[in-house]
């Protein structure tokens, strides 16, 4: 997002020319710049305590298995913002987590931060915004993602992961 008005005090912002950054949109009247910024976003392949995956359907938008995700909120840590979608979104506990990658999805102008969380098995409990949420083994959940998706790329991340050892 880039800034043309000044979100404090609402005067017209000015390229200024900021060391190594270039021209960066400034506020004369409060002495400051706005860097352009993207929102970010965390994504979770939940995997449980047997190595099954969740993938849910959102209620809204494509109705296709994604990954839980959702923006960082003001003060929340990327790891409190997985637990809390997690908990949120399917009702489950996240008992560990671990960062993967980071990567930018253009579309939407969202800087993902990618995770693998384990959560214990239960019962979902599911927001308004999910319609369906499902175990699948490692293989049915890379044939139930949509080509391309984020969650592909995680799930073969884990698997290394879980190749050399390494678990949550």
């Amino acid at each position: 997002m880039r800034f043309d008005y000044c979100p404090k005090c609402g005067e017209k912002l000015t390229d200024r020319q900021i060391g190594d950054e270039g021209n960066v949109p400034y506020c004369e009247k409060c002495g400051r710049p706005f860097f352009p910024f993207s929102y970010p976003c965390v994504i979770c392949l939940c995997v449980n305590e047997n190595d099954e995956v969740v993938l849910i359907k959102q209620s809204y938008g494509h109705q296709r298995f994604v990954c839980v995700a959702g923006y960082i909120k003001s003060g929340e840590n990327a790891e409190e913002t997985c637990r809390r979608e997690i908990c949120e979104e399917i009702g489950l506990e996240t008992t560990g987590i671990r960062f993967l990658y980071s990567k930018y999805y253009e579309k939407h102008d969202n800087l993902m931060l990618a995770f693998v969380c384990r959560v214990k098995k239960a019962e979902f409990s599911l927001s308004p915004e999910v319609s369906e949420a499902k175990w699948f083994t490692p293989e049915d959940a890379e044939k139930a993602l949509f080509e391309g998706a984020y969650g592909i790329d995680m799930l073969h991340e884990w698997k290394k992961i879980k190749d050399r050892g390494e678990l949550l």
